[in-house]
């Protein structure tokens, strides 16, 4: 028998779930003196942001589950419930209700058309309790079908008339939190990839179709992944979960599944496609790359509080960079598409002047107050590890490869990492990184990644792309530049990049321009307004409100940092061509007919 026993109920008209749960008292290591301690998580891993899902709870009830006798249930923290047994009772039942109308990855929502959450915000557990087993029944409306990684066990119980009751066993708390559920009338595609089923599930795409070459594109994403890795999949079965909704973006990884998040007109145009196939590819990816090879202090999950860790820039950075690289290994993007998101990349890198302040090390540490809460400093105060990242693990790739001559590259520094950690069942440390970096490389290329990643990012891209027969161009520098960023549908200040024209000039988040030159402004006329009269070293008077006091201050535009542009180098050496075709293969020639 499972030492926990759920029952979720789904109910719509509420936008809730209806939690009963059973549990021995004798066995529970929550269990002191007279009172059971259960906790919800405050944190779902994978979203480094404190999300206090205890604020949706509500109505937490316990009784002694043979005689019916009301036990005193309180709050014993923010998140933990503290149940007063009595000297007689033996097994404790709790019904409490979970708020669900927060459509993202990490949350819960219930309607009429389905019901998706995870585990991590609707399950008290016993605490102490991480190694018992939990059996969850969920009640569905007839006609539901649903998909989760969890495994599925005969329910507890008779189904009231007019519901479909199903079962999954959790054979331990991080099992049961790291499988999220997901039931409606889903679309359901299943494959297999090297002898293990594979399946994407489809929620909330209404009237529009499924893509004929989807399946057969996440195959093709499935295959290249495992081919990182020398072919082996680290999972039993897989599952995409996809939530579609008239906008939005997103995915969460787990250790056997995913949830994705996009528009459900996405997969019918060329971009969106292209997106949500590299959405698919960063968790997919994530199933080697955090959910099994994962920094030590990720080791065994503290869901109550703030997880540190210096390697989110490996973590999400490494799997940033893997994720377009194998939708073009994979043959779904061309070369020159691929170059694209990386000039997209650079550009983004170029107008971060926090890379310059706090180092990718420091901002992963940081990510918990930082990147999960920007403001109008963040820019200017921290880096994203994410897409800084992710140039970071192209830099580190492109290294190995020209101090290898190509014979290694950052595939066999992370297969060295995952061998060297996960698979000798202990976490990650930074030492482990340099020393891979060492043996696939040398000590200078190793010492190449501390700086990258300890140091202010500033690498220098253009030579190095260019040793792999790549150009690197910035165009349209011409153009005056102030570094303002607007609220959207306004001409009020969102942030002031640091040292630039508007930061001299004194501007600063929170004024509302009014005019420049003398010529009125507003959100559908300030772009065309400013390239008239601006003119790049040239003063420009711009008159602004500042918590309703009208001033006005003189900025000098400057050059624009321009854009970034990747591409092939035709004129490159043959060390330099043969480096990048090792690197971005051209597409093989059509064969002569």
């Amino acid at each position: 028998m499972p030492d926990l026993e759920f029952l979720l109920t789904p109910s719509p008209a509420a936008s809730e779930v209806l939690v009963c749960l059973e549990l021995e008292t004798s066995s529970q290591p929550g269990a002191t003196g007279s009172d059971l301690l259960l906790f919800l998580p405050t944190w779902t891993p994978g979203s480094y942001l404190v999300r206090e899902f205890s604020r949706h709870l509500s109505q937490v009830q316990a009784e002694d589950s043979d005689s019916g006798a009301i036990l005193a249930c309180k709050k014993a923290s923010k998140n933990r419930f503290a149940v007063s047994c009595l000297a007689s009772t033996r097994r404790v039942r709790l019904r409490y209700r979970v708020y669900a109308h927060e459509l993202t990855v990490r949350t819960a929502d219930v309607t009429g058309e389905h019901a998706f959450w995870n585990h991590a915000c609707v399950l008290l557990w016993p605490v102490g309790g991480d190694t018992l087993t939990a059996r969850i029944t969920v009640d569905l409306p007839d006609g539901w079908d649903f998909a989760c990684a969890l495994r599925t066990t005969e329910p507890a119980g008779r189904a009231p008339t007019g519901v479909h009751r199903v079962a999954l066993l959790a054979e331990s708390m991080e099992r049961a939190y790291d499988a999220p559920f997901l039931a409606g009338r889903l679309i359901r595609q299943r494959w297999q990839s090297r002898g293990i089923e594979h399946e994407v599930v489809l929620d909330g795409l209404a009237t529009v179709p499924v893509p004929d070459k989807l399946l057969g594109d996440l195959q093709r994403v499935v295959e290249t992944a495992a081919a990182v890795f020398q072919g082996q999949l680290p999972y039993a079965r897989y599952s995409f979960l996809c939530l579609f909704t008239a906008d939005g973006h997103g995915g969460l990884e787990h250790s056997d599944s995913t949830v994705l998040l996009a528009a459900r007109t996405s997969l019918h145009s060329e971009r969106g496609y292209r997106e949500f196939l590299a959405l698919a590819a960063h968790e997919l990816f994530h199933a080697w790359n955090v959910k099994r090879m994962r920094p030590v202090e990720f080791w065994r999950y503290d869901y109550e509080n703030e997880n540190y860790t210096r390697l989110l820039w490996l973590l999400e950075g490494w799997t940033a960079y893997y994720d377009d690289l194998l939708c073009f290994r994979a043959g779904l993007t061309s070369r020159a598409d691929y170059l694209g998101v990386l000039a997209k990349s650079i550009q983004t890198l170029s107008g971060n002047p926090g890379r310059l302040r706090l180092s990718l090390a420091d901002s992963s540490y940081d990510a918990w107050i930082r990147l999960y809460r920007p403001d109008e400093n963040t820019r200017n105060s921290s880096q994203n590890y994410y897409v800084n990242g992710s140039i970071a693990a192209m830099c580190m790739d492109l290294h190995v490869r020209r101090r290898t001559q190509g014979k290694r590259s950052l595939d066999d520094v992370l297969r060295r990492l995952f061998d060297a950690t996960y698979g000798a069942g202990r976490g990650l440390t930074e030492e482990d990184v340099w020393a891979a970096f060492a043996t696939e490389a040398d000590d200078t290329v190793a010492q190449q990644v501390r700086q990258l990643v300890n140091e202010c990012f500033d690498p220098e891209l253009a030579p190095l792309l260019h040793a792999f027969g790549v150009k690197l161009d910035t165009r349209e520098t011409e153009r005056p530049y102030l570094g303002l960023q607007f609220d959207s549908g306004q001409t009020t200040v969102a942030s002031v990049t640091a040292g630039s024209p508007a930061s001299a000039a004194g501007l600063q988040a929170g004024d509302e321009i009014l005019a420049i030159d003398s010529l009125r402004v507003d959100s559908s006329r300030w772009q065309d307004v400013f390239q008239a009269v601006a003119r790049v070293d040239q003063p420009l008077q711009v008159l602004i409100s500042r918590r309703g006091v009208v001033q006005t201050r003189s900025a000098t535009p400057a050059k624009g940092p321009g854009t970034v542009a990747l591409a092939v180098d035709e004129k490159a050496n043959e060390e330099a061509t043969a480096l990048r075709e090792a690197w971005l293969p051209a597409p093989a020639a059509p064969p002569k007919s």
